[in-house]
C-alpha cells in the first residue's frame, strides 16, 4: 500500500476501481464520488482527516474514501481538485457535434476517446421520441427484470397490469433459467436502461460494440479472450467451438462468449440448457427460450427443429455453438441489430430505413432476443473485462449509440422501494362487510338511520405490509364523507370514501307514507322502492311497513298487477300504500334484475348491452334497475358490473 501517490490513476468502470501500475492495488471508492476512465486521483492513505499535517495539500474540498486489499481495508482521502474529468476539447465537440451527438453525451464520450483513441463511436439518429420508447418497451412481458432483494421492488412496474392486488404479488412473467420470477420492469428503470448515456463508460460501452467477425484480430487472439471470459468454468472447455462459431457466422467469439455465460450461467449450473438431458439437445445461447412456464425446455424444442442453414438439430455441442452463432447472424446482425443493445431494445428501424442499410427491418420494440433488460450492460461488462485482461482495450472499436429526439436531461434508477400494495381487502361498518366490496373502487354509499346516528369503521388491507388510517366510532349529525387512507410499505397512498347520508325522519309520527317507509328502513323516491336483496321475499316490506306503522295499508301485486303476497321481490312489482290521506303506489326496482324475474342472470346484461346498441328501448322501473352504478345513464360500465356479478367476481350493491 502506498501512503502518498501523485500517480496517474486509471479508472476501470464507473464504480471506481483503480489500477495503480506501481502497486498493483484493486480499490473502491465506497460510491461517494464517481471515478471514471481519465480521472487524475492523488490518494492520501492512512491520514487522520482533523489531525493531518498535510492538509495543505488538498486546496479544496477532500472526500475520505475506503479501499480493500490483501483481505485489509484501508482508509484515506482523495483532493477534490486532483480529479480531471476535463478532456473536452473544442476539437471533440466539433467532432462529436457534427455526428450527430447531443451536448448531454460529449463529455463521457470525451474521456473515452482520450483514453483510447483508437475508438470511433458512430451517432445512431432513432428518430424516435425518448418517452414514445419508454412507452413501447413498457408492455407486457416486454421489459423484465429479476426479483431479488437487492433491488427491494423499486424496479418492478406497479401497475394493475403487472401487480396483482388482490393477491398480493407481482406477476410472474417468466423465469429465464432461474430460481426467481421476472416481473415486469417499471418505466423509470426502462428509462435509464434504454439511455445510452448511463452506459458511457469503460465496463459498459461495449454494449454499443459493433458485433461483426474482426478479421485484424488473431485467431489466438479471439481464443485468448474467450478464454478469459470462460476462465475457471465449465464452459472453457468450448473455447475453441465458440471462435470457430464466430468466424463461421461472422460474429464477434467475445460477444457470443459473453452471451452463453449471460444465459446459461456458471459451471454445472447451466444443468439442463447445455447437459443434453432433456431431449439431447443442446442450446448455448437459450434461443427460443421463452413463454411463461419452462423457458429453458422451450429453447431445447427450438434446437430439436431441422434446418439444416443453422446446423440443426443441435445435437451436438459443437452443432448448438456454430448453428447458434449462425441462426444469430442471420436473424439479427444481419438485420440490422447488430449490437447487443439492438438486439435486446430494437430503436433502429427509422436508422435503418433512413441510412439505406436496411429497407425492410423489423418494426421498433419488436424482434427482441431477449427481455431481461439488464443484459446488455451484464454482456458488456463480461466483454471488458475479457478486453482488458487480454490487452485488447486499445483495438480500433466501433460502437453504434443510439440518440433520441426529446431526451431528458438525465435518467435514474428509482430507489423508491417496499411493497407496493395499497388495496383493502374489506370494509366493515357496523359489523358488517361493506356488500359488493372491490379493492379498486375507492367511492361507497352508507345509508344510516338518523335515529341510530353511531357508526363503527373498520377495514382490512389486502398486504399486513400496509397501514390504515381513518377508521373508528363516530356520531354522524349530518351527511359527510369519512376518508380511510390505506399507506403501502413503498409510501404509495390509496384513499377509499365513505359517504354516509343519514335516512329516516328523526323522532316524527308515520303522518304519511314516505315517513312510513323512512321509519322502515326502506329506500323510497317518488317512484320506486330500492336496496332489496336478491331472493329478498316481497312479504319483507309488508312486515317493515307494519312494524313502523301498524295503522298502515298496503296492498301488493306483480308486474301485471295480480296480488302478491309471496314470492321473492323483483324488478316491477307494485305496492301500494295508505297511511290516513296519503295514498301512493311504488314500484320495486331491483338493481341487474332488468328483466323483471327477480334474479341477475345472462337475459339481463344481454338487455343492457342491447339497450346501448339502441335495438331496444327501456324505460321507467326497468331503465332505473339497469343503471347498476347509480350514475343516472345506462353504459358499459353497468354491463360489465352485471356480467362480473354473474361470474361471482363482485355482487351489485343494491
Amino acid at each position: 500500500v502506498i501512503n502518498k501517490s501523485t500517480d496517474s490513476c486509471p479508472i476501470r468502470g464507473s464504480s471506481g476501481l483503480c489500477y495503480y501500475s506501481n502497486s498493483n492495488l484493486n480499490s473502491t471508492s465506497s460510491h461517494l464520488y464517481s471515478l471514471d476512465t481519465g480521472d487524475v486521483v492523488t490518494v492520501l492513505t492512512n491520514y487522520d482527516r482533523v489531525n493531518t499535517n498535510d492538509i495543505n495539500l488538498c486546496s479544496d474540498y477532500y472526500v475520505y474514501t475506503s479501499f480493500y486489499f490483501n483481505n485489509n481495508t484501508y482508509y484515506g482521502y482523495y483532493c477534490n481538485a486532483n480529479l480531471s474529468t476535463g478532456a473536452l476539447t473544442d476539437e471533440l465537440r466539433q467532432e462529436f457535434k457534427s455526428k450527430g451527438f447531443p451536448d448531454s453525451y460529449l463529455n463521457a464520450l470525451a474521456i473515452l476517446k482520450t483514453a483510447h483513441p483508437n475508438w470511433t463511436f458512430i451517432a445512431v439518429d432513432t428518430a424516435l421520441n425518448f418517452y414514445d420508447v419508454v412507452a413501447g418497451e413498457n408492455y407486457v412481458k416486454r421489459s423484465l427484470v429479476e426479483t431479488s432483494a437487492s433491488n427491494n421492488y423499486a424496479y418492478f412496474d406497479s401497475d394493475e397490469i403487472s401487480f396483482d392486488y388482490y393477491n398480493d404479488h407481482f406477476n410472474e412473467r417468466d423465469r429465464i433459467g432461474s430460481s426467481n420470477p421476472w416481473c415486469d420492469a417499471n418505466r423509470e428503470t426502462i428509462a435509464y436502461y434504454i439511455d445510452p448515456r448511463n452506459f458511457l463508460s469503460d465496463m459498459y460501452i461495449f454494449q454499443f460494440e459493433g458485433l461483426a467477425y474482426d478479421n485484424n484480430i488473431s485467431l489466438e487472439t479471439y481464443k485468448n479472450s474467450v478464454s478469459e471470459i470462460f476462465k475457471n468454468d465449465y464452459l472453457s472447455r468450448f473455447t475453441d467451438d465458440f471462435v470457430a462459431g464466430g468466424k463461421e457466422a461472422g460474429i464477434s467469439p467475445v460477444y457470443l462468449a459473453s452471451l452463453s455465460k449471460q444465459e446459461v450461467g456458471i459451471g454445472e449450473s447451466a444443468n439442463t440448457a447445455i447437459a443434453g438431458t432433456y431431449n439431447g439437445m443442446y442450446n448455448f445461447y437459450n434461443i427460443g427460450a421463452a413463454g411463461d412456464s419452462s423457458p429453458v425446455i422451450n429453447g431445447l424444442n427450438f434446437a430439436a427443429v431441422n434446418d439444416p442453414s443453422t446446423l440443426r438439430p443441435w445435437n451436438t455441442e459443437y452443432k448448438a455453438i456454430v448453428g447458434g452463432a449462425l441462426w444469430m447472424g442471420d436473424q439479427y446482425i444481419s438485420a440490422g441489430q447488430d449490437t447487443s443493445f439492438f438486439k435486446k431494445w430494437n430503436v433502429i428501424y427509422n436508422y435503418l430505413i433512413n441510412t439505406g442499410k436496411n429497407l425492410d427491418p423489423f418494426g421498433n420494440y419488436t424482434h427482441q432476443y431477449m427481455t431481461n433488460i439488464m443484459a446488455p450492460s451484464s454482456e458488456a461488462k463480461t466483454t471488458y473485462r475479457s478486453y482488458y485482461n487480454t490487452g485488447l482495450l486499445d483495438t480500433a472499436f466501433i460502437f453504434y449509440i443510439p440518440v433520441y429526439n426529446n431526451m431528458p436531461e438525465s435518467t435514474a434508477l428509482p430507489t423508491k422501494g417496499g411493497w407496493p400494495n395499497n388495496y383493502l381487502r374489506s370494509i366493515n361498518i357496523n359489523s358488517s362487510n361493506v356488500a359488493g366490496f372491490d379493492g379498486a373502487v375507492e367511492t361507497y354509499n352508507y345509508y344510516l338511520d338518523i335515529n341510530n346516528p353511531t357508526i363503527t369503521i373498520s377495514a382490512t388491507p389486502v398486504s399486513s405490509k400496509a397501514t390504515v388510517s381513518g377508521t373508528g366510532t363516530f356520531t354522524i349529525e349530518e351527511n359527510t364523507t369519512k376518508n380511510i387512507v390505506v399507506t403501502a410499505e413503498n409510501g404509495n397512498k390509496k384513499t377509499y370514501k365513505i359517504n354516509i347520508q343519514l335516512t329516516g325522519t328523526k323522532l316524527e309520527d308515520p303522518t304519511d307514507v314516505p315517513k312510513t317507509l323512512n321509519n322502515a328502513g326502506i329506500k323510497n323516491g317518488n317512484k320506486y322502492l330500492s336496496g332489496f336483496n336478491i331472493g329478498t321475499d316481497i312479504s319483507y316490506i309488508r312486515e317493515k311497513v307494519l312494524n313502523a306503522n301498524p295503522q298502515a295499508q298496503i296492498i301488493l301485486k306483480n308486474s301485471s298487477g295480480v296480488e302478491k303476497n309471496s314470492g321473492k321481490l323483483a324488478t316491477g312489482d307494485k305496492v301500494l300504500i295508505t297511511v290516513g290521506s296519503d295514498t301512493k303506489e311504488y314500484e320495486v326496482v331491483i338493481y341487474g334484475d332488468v328483466n323483471g324475474d327477480g334474479k341477475i342472470s345472462a337475459v339481463d346484461y344481454v338487455r343492457i348491452r342491447n339497450s346501448i346498441l339502441k335495438t331496444i328501448t327501456l324505460s321507467g322501473c326497468y331503465s332505473e334497475s339497469a343503471d347498476v352504478d347509480k350514475n343516472g345513464k345506462i353504459s358499459a360500465v353497468d354491463y360489465v358490473r352485471v356480467r362480473n356479478n354473474i361470474l361471482g367476481t363482485i355482487t351489485i350493491v343494491q
